[in-house]
């Protein structure tokens, strides 16, 4: 196994040393890797170990109190990698975005917030969401495009990853016409997301079927690692909401990104403090 922990500030690798003491994993040799080691910097130190065991539950205890993140992953690097994308890869849920240019901002943020929390069927909230939308002017989208910003660290991340020859999508329950033009900025090799219905300039509140919920994220990353001829534990993927947990919990490293409680507790791992740039240091050049 490889322990990655990172640095951000001394109070880290204090910690740090105190874990290893309690874990007698002091004298094991360690790989101090730095942001000049990377394509692109990341916004973090890693400490990097090979162990056999470790007590994870100490591990997450004082990774929590110190304010920083770990990863606790096998010797197998990731050649494939899938990104949600609203609060994940961008800083927003665009279809509030779009229902706050509707003037429905705090009555469809209301519904998002409890989905992404597991409260509600994803579908069923999706559709109900997207069918208070009926009647917003097309030209709308590209307003609302144009406020979204990205994730600090997605660029680093997908910039660092690309260049270590990983394969990178999107898969989002949001709508093509941002994933696609977020994903050209990111330089993803491939977009799956819904395409929003519109029709005489309006916003139809439909989209196209099949609607990409949490099953079809898991089939894409599974239909995409058999074509690459890879397992499952080759694969990465990084998310924040329920219906992300079908890709987090099947992937070899899925990554809950500053996530809801319920998708922390499923996830593999979590990025609860740093940015996505960490996540750089999963691949070596």
């Amino acid at each position: 196994m490889r322990l990655l922990w990172f640095v951000g500030e001394a109070s880290h690798i204090e910690t740090l040393e105190t874990v290893l003491h309690d874990l007698d994993l002091a004298d094991e040799q360690r790989l101090h890797r730095r942001p000049e080691d990377l394509l692109v910097p990341a916004t973090c130190d890693c400490i990097e170990f090979h162990v056999d065991t470790v007590d994870e539950n100490l591990l997450s205890a004082r990774a929590e109190a110190a304010k920083t993140d770990y990863l606790l992953v096998r010797e197998e690097r990731p050649k494939l990698a899938l990104f949600d994308m609203d609060s994940t890869l961008i800083e927003q849920e665009v279809i509030d975005q779009l229902a706050a240019a509707f003037g429905l901002g705090k009555q469809v943020s209301a519904i998002t917030e409890r989905a992404m929390r597991g409260e509600l069927d994803f579908i069923e909230s999706f559709t109900e969401r997207l069918g208070l939308l009926q009647g917003l002017a097309e030209s709308e989208l590209d307003t609302v495009y144009q406020g979204l910003t990205l994730m600090p660290g997605a660029d680093i991340l997908t910039a660092n990853l690309a260049g270590a020859g990983v394969r990178l999508g999107i898969v989002s329950g949001g709508f093509s016409y941002f994933a696609e033009q977020i994903g050209d900025r990111l330089g993803m090799d491939f977009v799956l997301s819904n395409t929003l219905e519109c029709k005489d300039g309006e916003v139809t509140g439909r989209v196209v079927p099949p609607i990409i919920d949490g099953s079809m994220k898991l089939q894409t990353l599974e239909s995409e690692a058999r074509a690459l001829g890879i397992t499952l534990s080759e694969t990465m993927a990084v998310g924040d909401g329920a219906n992300d947990i079908p890709m987090l919990t099947a992937s070899g490293i899925g990554v809950a990104h500053h996530a809801k409680p319920k998708v922390r507790d499923e996830a593999n791992h979590c990025l609860n403090h740093h940015d996505l740039s960490a996540l750089s240091y999963l691949v070596k050049f």
